[in-house]
């Protein structure tokens, strides 16, 4: 073999080991992390603490004795509705709970009984039926929505049973129903009926608590609450009212007055959605009155709202986020950002290449953009790969 041939060989197997050693570096050393591009919604909003008032009229009970109420918080009564008995000891109480409970026991049971003589019943529609209560008592339970949670459980049970009686499980319920029955003579012997009863004078709704702004608090006084006024609420927690059981009130509107501080005022005589610090749900009031305190940049909001659930039932002063802008778009973090052509995008993954794509920005925050959803290819897209650092990607 001459010696010309020896140096190419020497030179090409030279050559080979630099390709596979640089092909080696760049697969272990050629990392690069990512992001995946994902839907993402903002709000623009202010917070502020908001006093909640309406027209409220004091219940009391001069009967003595021991409270036991017949309806729960926010329900609607009518004029003359008994709202709560009064009982000697709580021992009369916790029988005539117990009664209660075994009665509608048994009215359950019945119930799901009736389902063994049915001409036909469809045991996968049961079974739905099953999955979205349980469904429904697991959010309940994660609201802290107790009160809900339980009569899901009741409503449960109920459908369970009729699941058995549909499948085969269970024949028949009467042995289980004629214990309940057993157990309700026991109580009878013991329970004693209530000494008096709470009624109400006028319709409404009725909740089980006072803090005694009750009289000082109402649609006529709100429209002349001064900053001073409205902090002494918030500042200072009122004082039950003696004898009272609770309040009821007119409507199932309420009004809600607090100092906001913002460089962006709004307009009344417009609707906008707000959240309580106390719960997940979306309200909507219309705004009612703005009126700027000062020369300052405080202005007294006075907001109607028309919902009423467990959450706003109860308070009198709540933190309140007001929401003017909802903004849905792609997030695309800040260190991500990079500028090809006076244009601003992002790198993406590609198969085993990096390429640039536009960004529309419609939001902007402390270290993420919101790109705007759009359908053109030369724009970010959902489920892109977004490069955050990588070999070859330019700052």
């Amino acid at each position: 073999m001459s010696r010309t041939l020896k140096i190419v060989g020497v030179l090409l197997s030279l050559f080979l080991i630099a390709t596979v050693c640089s092909q080696i570096y760049f697969v272990t050393h050629d990392k690069c992390t990512y992001n995946v591009a994902l839907e993402y919604s903002v709000s623009q909003s202010v917070s502020f603490k908001g006093v909640i008032v309406r027209n409220e009229t004091v219940v009391t009970s001069s009967g003595g004795g021991v409270i036991d109420y017949c309806c729960s918080d926010g329900s609607k009564i009518s004029a003359g509705s008994v709202i709560a008995n009064c009982y000697s000891s709580t021992a009369e109480i916790l029988s005539k709970q117990r009664k209660d409970s075994y009665e509608k026991e048994i009215a359950g049971l019945k119930e799901a009984q009736g389902y063994a003589n049915a001409e036909y019943s469809d045991a996968d529609s049961m079974r739905r039926l099953i999955d979205e209560k349980y469904s429904e008592m697991t959010d309940h339970i994660q609201l802290r929505e107790f009160e809900k949670a339980k009569a899901d459980e009741e409503e449960l049970r109920v459908l369970m049973n009729k699941y058995n009686i549909i499948t085969g499980v269970d024949t028949d319920y009467q042995q289980l129903i004629d214990s309940l029955q057993e157990k309700i003579s026991l109580v009878e012997q013991v329970y004693r009926e209530p000494t008096s009863s709470v009624t109400t004078e006028s319709g409404g709704y009725f909740v089980a608590s006072t803090d005694g702004y009750e009289q000082s608090l109402n649609y006529d006084t709100i429209y002349s609450m001064t900053k001073s006024d409205i902090e002494n609420v918030i500042n200072n927690a009122g004082q039950p009212v003696p004898n009272a059981i609770g309040k009821c009130f007119d409507s199932y509107s309420c009004k809600i007055i607090g100092v906001i501080k913002t460089d962006n005022p709004f307009f009344s005589d417009t609707y906008i959605s707000f959240k309580l610090s106390s719960s997940s749900n979306l309200y909507s009031a219309y705004v009612e009155k703005v009126e700027k305190i000062d020369d300052g940049n405080e202005y007294i909001v006075i907001l109607n709202c028309d919902m009423i659930d467990d959450f706003i039932i109860r308070s009198r002063v709540e933190q309140i986020q007001l929401i003017f802008d909802d903004f849905d778009g792609i997030r695309v973090p800040r260190k991500a950002i990079r500028f090809v052509d006076n244009q601003k995008g992002v790198y993406i993954i590609y198969g085993e290449d990096y390429i640039f794509k536009k960004i529309d920005v419609i939001y902007e925050g402390d270290d993420f953009v919101l790109s705007k959803i759009t359908d053109d290819d030369d724009y970010l897209m959902i489920y892109d790969q977004i490069v955050l650092e990588g070999r070859g990607v330019g700052v």
